[in-house]
């Protein structure tokens, strides 16, 4: 495709009004075509033609993307067909834009073929609360939260944001959340962070997106490549299959490139594109990220509210995507100034690679023995990798090795062998076996079994279920194996305590931020693009409600005792300290959830999320 098709696919901006109008009359008709405009004047009218394809097109492209894939096949035929019927026999400039507008619409094909997004379900966070920071239950204490609205109003001038920071109440809570609930995860988020954030960042940049949206991925997977979720969402940006693939992310046996953090960062610069074209509005389009678009748009039609702060309000939409947003923004406020929300922590060192072509399958371990890397390194580098060695059946793949060893790793390419392939045998599930069971009897680890089979930690696999597991295969040596990770590593060195406040919750720092309808710059028109930038974030009309500050005792260091209360889950308390089950059932040696009693006494080490 040209670039002039992805141009005319991507530029133009969606009429709202128009949007919903064809929506609604699709919802109730799935067979209704799209009203044609009226007719050119005459068959020689071959801009009013343009126009008005143009139009269908977008119409069509916003039912394709919300499920409504009849309407959309009838937007798209009306809008070829109404230039068609206008265009010049042999004139260039009619056949340039007849090819691009035929290549847009071949684009949504995938879409149409899909069926419906809305009736996939929302994407819950990663089963491992280690894994995102999307929380379930953000219900930090009155005394944490005025902290937190202390924290804020103490933020320093001139930190600039490129989405639309709003600081309201549901903001401060997941403010105070991060703070005093789950402040060694944010931590460790914070540390992995500087592998990514300047990397993404700029991708973000290049592909004409606000680069704050890196704060997403951030609350999606705490930027871990492996994070995974029950509805089978993956990777950093936690893609799941049907998305990820009509975004271009590619997923074999071998590798998935929800994980790599260049490929999926690029489509999730994409699917935001398409997001705001459709609601012409960062917070709604973070919402639809989260919820879908087809949930967000007919919550909209449903309850005619202007904003996502209108449409969270109401009961439309479900709890973690009303607190979605919020997540996001306390996340970018937090991550901008770490240390005046009292977290002290040094960044790991960005990842920096050169790449190296080779035209067979290769263990990553024979690359770390002969450039004197270790395997967890290349791992981290070539993070799509779904095994230790590079694909079997393609004819090249750029490897990725930490910079300054593609000139040694060069000429010896030649001289390692083939990686045998790893073959799959087909496994049956067996009456009441759990994961580790099946994995055991595979010689597999849960890992590699969840990983094959794109199965959430927590499937329970009925009985008859087939699974496909790796064969056995040769170990890698020894030292590349053990060896620790030789890249500089960040450090944790202190997280948030009730010591650092300011007196005052009305004084918010002066930042500056885009509108909620800012249009990104290199995708827009320049009369498009909205200026001037507030001078100061919003705040609600009410104001804030000044809460008198507790006497909180001072928040232990490493470890907590937990006593478990009636209701209480290994789940929910993991979700709350931040601390993954598994880990929580081996330092009080639980053998089984139902092993959970009222009145116990539970040691956690906050310290294991390092």
């Amino acid at each position: 495709m040209t670039n002039a098709s992805r141009l005319f696919g991507r530029v133009l901006p969606v009429a709202a009004g128009a949007l919903f109008a064809a929506l609604s009359g699709c919802a109730t008709d799935p067979h209704a075509r799209v009203a044609l405009p009226p007719a050119p004047e005459e068959p020689g009218s071959v801009q009013t033609a343009r126009t008005q394809s143009t139009e269908l097109f977008f119409s069509g492209k916003a039912l394709a993307l919300a499920g409504e894939s009849d309407c959309a096949r009838g937007a798209f035929r009306d809008a070829l067909e109404t230039f068609r019927a206008a265009a010049r026999p042999g004139n260039p400039a009619d056949l340039a834009f007849a090819t691009e507008l035929f290549d847009s619409i071949a684009l949504y094909r995938p879409a149409i073929e899909a069926g419906s997004r809305v009736a996939e379900a929302e994407r819950p966070p990663a089963e491992d609360p280690r894994d995102s920071l999307v929380a379930t239950a953000p219900l930090p204490s009155a005394d944490e939260i005025e902290r937190a609205k202390k924290e804020v109003a103490a933020a320093p001038a001139g930190s600039g944001f490129d989405i639309p920071i709003v600081v309201n109440d549901a903001v401060l809570r997941a403010v105070a959340f991060y703070q005093f609930r789950t402040p060694m995860a944010f931590a460790a988020a914070l540390k992995r962070s500087g592998r990514y954030m300047s990397l993404m960042r700029g991708i973000l940049k290049e592909e004409g997106v606000p680069e704050d949206l890196v704060y997403v991925a951030m609350i999606e997977s705490a930027f871990k490549y492996q994070a995974h979720s029950r509805a089978a969402a993956h990777g950093f940006w936690q893609f799941i299959p049907g998305t990820g693939k009509r975004y271009g992310l590619k997923r074999t046996a071998s590798y998935d490139e929800r994980s790599d953090p260049v490929k999926s960062t690029r489509a999730a610069a994409a699917y935001f594109r398409d997001l705001y074209e459709m609601f012409g509005d960062w917070h709604l389009a973070m919402a639809a990220y989260d919820a879908g678009e087809g949930k967000i748009l007919r919550s909209l039609q449903r309850t005619g509210a202007r904003d996502f702060w209108d449409l969270s309000a109401g009961s439309t939409l479900r709890r973690e995507t009303r607190d979605y947003v919020p997540f996001v923004l306390a996340t970018a406020l937090i991550a901008r100034d770490p240390a005046r929300f009292g977290f002290d922590v040094v960044p790991d060192s960005p990842l920096s690679w050169e790449t190296v072509t080779v035209k067979k399958s290769t263990d990553l371990s024979r690359v770390a023995e002969l450039t004197g890397n270790t395997l967890p390194d290349l791992q981290l580098l070539n993070s799509e990798l779904r095994t230790r060695s590079t694909p079997h059946g393609v004819p090249s793949y750029e490897l990725r090795v930490p910079a300054g060893a593609a000139a040694l790793l060069a000429p010896r390419l030649a001289s390692l062998p083939s990686a045998p392939a790893v073959t799959e045998k087909r496994i049956v599930v067996k009456k009441d076996e759990s994961l580790q069971k099946i994995a055991r009897r595979a010689g597999v680890s849960v890992a590699e079994l969840c990983d094959w089979n794109d199965l959430p930690r927590t499937a329970k696999p009925k009985k008859g279920t087939v699974l496909v597991v790796p064969t056995k295969r040769q170990a890698a040596p020894h030292d590349a194996l053990v060896s620790a990770s030789s890249s500089p590593k960040g450090e944790i060195r202190g997280v948030p305590t009730p010591a650092a406040a300011v007196t005052r919750a009305s004084d918010v720092g002066p930042f500056t931020s885009v509108p909620a309808t800012a249009v990104p710059s290199r995708t827009a028109p320049a009369a498009l693009v909205r200026v001037p930038l507030p001078s100061r974030i919003s705040i609600p009309d009410e104001g804030f409600v000044d809460t008198p500050p507790g006497h909180a005792g001072a928040q232990a260091p490493q470890v907590v005792r937990h006593t478990v209360r009636a209701g209480d889950t290994l789940y929910a308390i993991s979700s709350r300290y931040g601390v993954s089950v598994d880990e929580i059932r081996r330092q009080n040696h639980i053998r089984s959830p139902q092993a959970l009693r009222t009145g116990q006494t539970l040691v956690l080490s906050l310290a294991t999320v390092n």
